[in-house]
């Protein structure tokens, strides 16, 4: 790819037909430039390469340049003329960096690696193993490359060989930041118990996390495939984050704003530490919902409710410990006040309501085509006695809050 004496430009036809020895890499290789004389930083994507040059989508300023390609590969190019189609762009290799060793062009073993595909790269490095094993080894990386999806749509995996104490990243894009440390003793792990491994870990920082496959090849050797999964997890996570503010606007409206569903932990606490508690109980069997029941009414006298409105406060705080007792196994229960409105709360620590459900169990009354959970009857009771009613559950339990409000001086509503 260099020019000549006369600077006859090279043709981008006779790249990409071979002629200069250069392949089209079977990975997407993004990749950042930075300028030697300047340190202002370009990104390009890697389209050919061969041994002594690259092309790359980019538009970068005549000059040279720093790219590190993978892990502890780095080189330094040049522009150089080329006829072509904007936005490529040829460059000489003028030095490979790598472990600290210079060169002056790209080693087989480098080309290799950054032109094979995951597949290519898994025969590559399986090829000293017995042939009764190889196969089998093999197809238990390809697998769980093909099962991931990930590899080569995402390119977020990198591909590591450990063999006799080292590990050495083959492929990928050098980014994984969980040390060397803990990938070894993954590996050492799986080495040990000698079969296939999986674990999901967050690095350091909390920030990444990695979805981590490691296959022994030999007692001594193994392969291993780490997986950024970070943002497909905070994908999901936004997702799931909107779909329950769909679910909360949703019922909201359909109940003028008296059914709440709360997600956040501070939005249960600002409802949990005000006001004054009146009693609090623990729901361990259903003979403690009648003694329970019984003392909630003494307890409430005082507010001097009405007759209807005493009976379905009493009914829903019944529902309320019912389901608690029955999806939880056991609940606990608090009732407070705080200014002028009653408050009922009741929490298990069940696997909570299944959101595809939550509408209907919840607005449909004797609902029950959940087999995970069913508020049916008990729930239509409770939207009834309270002026509004809060609902926080996910799989660590539910927590119900009835809230119903009491006139000056005590006096309920009839």
């Amino acid at each position: 790819m260099k020019n000549t004496d006369s600077d006859k430009r090279i043709n981008c036809k006779d790249i990409i037909s071979g002629k200069f020895l250069a392949k089209r890499p079977q990975q997407r290789f993004k990749v950042q430039l930075e300028h030697l004389d300047n340190g202002e930083l370009f990104s390009g994507v890697l389209e050919l390469l061969s041994p002594i040059g690259i092309v790359l989508k980019s538009d970068v300023p005549r000059g040279k340049y720093k790219i590190k390609l993978i892990n502890d590969l780095e080189v330094i190019v040049k522009t150089v003329n080329l006829e072509g189609i904007a936005p490529y762009q040829s460059f000489d290799i003028t030095k490979v960096i790598r472990e600290e060793e210079e060169r002056g062009r790209l080693s087989k073993e480098d080309f290799e690696l950054l032109t094979y595909s995951s597949k290519e790269i898994i025969n590559k490095l399986t090829e000293s193993l017995p042939q009764d094993s190889q196969e089998l080894i093999r197809e238990q990386l390809k697998a769980e490359i093909e099962k991931s999806e990930l590899l080569d749509e995402l390119e977020i995996a990198d591909v590591f060989k450990y063999d006799r104490g080292k590990i050495k990243n083959l492929t990928g894009y050098g980014s994984i930041t969980l040390g060397e440390s803990y990938l070894s003793n993954f590996i050492k792990k799986s080495l040990k118990d000698g079969h296939y491994s999986r674990e999901m870990t967050v690095d350091e920082t909390g920030e990444r996390i990695y979805d981590l496959h490691a296959v022994p090849m030999d007692y001594k050797s193994a392969g291993m495939i780490a997986i950024d999964v970070t943002d497909i997890i905070n994908t999901e996570r936004r997702n799931k984050a909107r779909e329950l503010e769909i679910y909360r606007d949703v019922i909201e409206a359909a109940t003028n704003g008296k059914f709440k569903l709360i997600f956040k932990e501070d939005e249960l606490s600002k409802l949990l530490e005000k006001g004054s508690r009146l009693f609090s109980a623990d729901i361990k069997k259903a003979e403690d919902i009648k003694i329970i029941r019984d003392i909630f009414k003494a307890e409430i006298e005082e507010f001097n409710f009405g007759n209807k409105e005493e009976l379905h406060l009493t009914l829903a705080l019944s529902e309320a410990m019912t389901n608690g007792l029955k999806h939880g196994g056991a609940a606990k229960l608090l009732v407070n006040q705080y200014q002028n409105k009653l408050r009922i709360i009741v929490s298990d620590q069940g696997t909570g309501i299944d959101f595809k459900e939550l509408p209907k169990a919840t607005l449909m009354k004797n609902y029950s085509g959940s087999e995970n959970f069913s508020l049916g009857q008990g729930f239509s009771v409770m939207f009834m006695a309270s002026d509004c009613l809060f609902l926080k559950t996910d799989k660590r339990g539910t927590i119900v809050i009835l809230e119903k409000g009491v006139k000056e001086g005590g006096v309920g509503n009839e």
